[in-house]
């Protein structure tokens, strides 16, 4: 509801809404050297209204479905364990874009996120951290792009979610 009315607050100055989703590869980097945790599929949709302060610089909150989790694997010496945490989660990135001039932007800020479906690990509700990114913008509407977060949570021991993919999306 706050992105509603951030967004229509923000409609009234000049900005765009955009809708977008995405593929890429999510993980936990983790300090515990017990488990190994490697690389898992990632994909993410929603939308957001990027409003411009000036030429040069807007903001962009966005609400995104995006999964997050890893694939991590444990060797006893007689038992062999492996899984995949599948976490779903309702995620608020809000960013700063700098645009280099009408086709590119670069960009960076923080997002919360809340949630959704823990895959039954019973983990921890809450994700914030760093987000980054950057797009080309085609003259038709649609634009292309990477981005990246980095969230500190309450995971267990020293872990931290990442994810890291391209983003396509439409501009209207």
């Amino acid at each position: 509801m706050a992105f509603v009315a951030v967004s229509f607050s923000a409609a009234a100055q000049k900005g765009d809404f955009n809708v977008k989703a995405g593929l890429g590869v999510a993980n936990w980097l983790s300090t515990d050297y017990e488990e190994n945790c490697n690389y898992k599929l990632n994909w993410k949709v929603g939308g957001g209204f990027e409003f411009r302060v000036c030429k040069l610089i807007g903001i962009e909150p966005s609400v995104m479905l995006n999964s997050k989790g890893t694939k991590w694997e444990w060797e006893g010496k007689t038992v062999k364990f492996s899984r995949t945490a599948n976490l779903l989660y309702l995620e608020t990135p809000i960013m700063c874009n700098f645009h280099i001039d009408e086709k590119w932007a670069f960009g960076a800020g923080v997002y919360f996120a809340t949630l959704v479906d823990d895959g039954g690990t019973d983990l921890y509700a809450y994700d914030s951290g760093l987000c980054f990114g950057g797009k080309y913008q085609f003259g038709n509407g649609y634009f292309l792009g990477l981005d990246s977060t980095l969230g500190r949570t309450d995971l267990g021991l020293e872990r931290w979610n990442f994810t890291m993919g391209a983003i396509f999306g439409y501009r209207f």
